[in-house]
């Protein structure tokens, strides 16, 4: 037979002509005549009659598709209709695994599946666990191993799982006293606390223990050692007094030859200059003590604003005198060193300074080594600079003046 291309889609038989699939077939005539299967391309052997080509369609093809017999709309070949109805059709019977249901059909089972009390599903806090959905509100209650709880002790919230090393730093749980005292347990946070102003059975030192007291005891016996010994307590911290005084001695000393000029020049500033020069008393003002180096001579400078001996009332008088120093039997004596005095102008442009200076006289008894601090003057010049002078150019700039005082170690009297 031939093939007419049609799109009618119902099978017309209509001599010598037959509809099939939407496609005009025409029939062979004939007493010997036979035909093919329309699916022999896809593997149908089938041949016979054209008469009995509907019939094999109908009922033997394996290649033929057929409605789905439960009715889900599919056109399914019959070679392959029985995996359909088992494996795949969406009306065919299933049942739940999880409850046992078999009154469901495949389609069904979805919807079934996602309410089915009896399904396992994951705990949705992710704790791992799988659990029947019926369960599921108590094991996210009391099983879930990331449950939130409440610290018992601080009443704030944790993961379950986490609790335990919580409660292990927590500042509210009880703990007890370690010195086993009758209080009952206390929150880890208070027990600093307890430990120091409230536990009855706590050892404690004599608040003079740093002074020499080694009494040890609870507070009742602590109070009662300090009103018996008071006596002792005063002794003791006399003593200490004592030591720190010496203490304080030793570092005002050690502190003073850290501080201690050493150049052998002495750059010394007086303030206050009309307040002083206004005294008409004439009061001594000394300067810091210096050294020649730091295992050399100790001196002080002194200076009268308003003059001593034959300046007095007319002249600045200056002076210098030996102190006692600690290297003093080292050193070579009598003193020979020559000594300088400047009063500066504070002028910036061609300043004019006033100098003087002087040898030392070794016979002179102040230049010999000094046992203590000398009381007398020293060694200098009466009438450094009369107050006229003074006057005259910026020898006193903001009520301040500067001398200069210098021993020149590199030359030495001889003797």
């Amino acid at each position: 037979m031939c093939r007419v291309d049609n799109k009618e889609s119902t099978t017309i038989f209509c001599s010598p002509y037959f509809i099939w699939k939407g496609m005009v077939w025409q029939q062979q005539r004939g007493n010997n005549s036979t035909t093919t299967c329309i699916h022999t391309q896809e593997g149908c052997r089938w041949t016979g009659e054209p008469g009995r080509l509907q019939a094999h369609l109908n009922t033997t093809c394996r290649l033929e598709a057929a409605p789905c017999p439960r009715l889900c709309a599919a056109l399914i070949p019959r070679a392959l209709l029985e995996d359909h109805l088992r494996y795949t059709c969406p009306q065919r019977r299933a049942r739940c695994e999880a409850c046992g249901a078999t009154d469901l059909t495949a389609f069904m089972l979805e919807d079934h599946a996602a309410t089915c009390q009896y399904e396992p599903v994951y705990c949705e806090n992710k704790c791992g666990a799988k659990v029947q959905r019926r369960a599921m509100s108590k094991h996210r209650n009391t099983e879930c191993t990331k449950r939130l709880v409440a610290c018992r002790y601080c009443t704030k919230e944790f993961v379950f799982d986490t609790l335990q090393n919580h409660t292990a730093k927590c500042p509210r749980y009880l703990v007890p006293c370690p010195n086993h005292c009758e209080a009952t347990k206390i929150p880890r946070e208070d027990l600093d606390s307890h430990l120091k102003d409230h536990c009855t059975a706590v050892i404690l030192s004599c608040a003079f223990k740093d002074m020499g007291c080694r009494f040890k005891g609870t507070w009742q016996t602590l109070d009662q050692h300090q009103d018996d010994q008071h006596k002792s307590h005063l002794v003791m911290l006399c003593n200490l007094v004592s030591r720190q005084q010496s203490q304080i001695s030793a570092l005002r000393s050690a502190l003073h030859h850290l501080s201690l000029n050493t150049t052998g020049t002495l750059v010394w500033r007086i303030p206050e200059v009309s307040l002083r020069m206004a005294d008409k008393d004439g009061y001594e003002i000394r300067s810091p003590i210096f050294s020649t180096s730091q295992y050399g001579y100790r001196m002080m400078a002194t200076v009268f604003l308003n003059g001593n001996g034959p300046g007095e009332g007319t002249h600045v008088s200056v002076y210098i005198k030996l102190m006692p120093g600690d290297f003093d039997s080292l050193l070579k004596w009598p003193f020979s060193h020559p000594v300088s005095f400047t009063l500066y102008d504070q002028t910036h442009e061609k300043p004019c300074h006033i100098s003087e200076s002087f040898v030392p006289d070794p016979s002179w008894h102040n230049f010999q080594r000094p046992s203590k601090e000398p009381d007398a003057l020293g060694f200098g010049f009466p009438r450094f600079v009369s107050h006229e002078t003074l006057k005259k150019r910026n020898y006193i700039k903001d009520d301040t003046l500067f001398i200069k005082v210098k021993v020149d170690s590199s030359k030495i009297v001889s003797l």
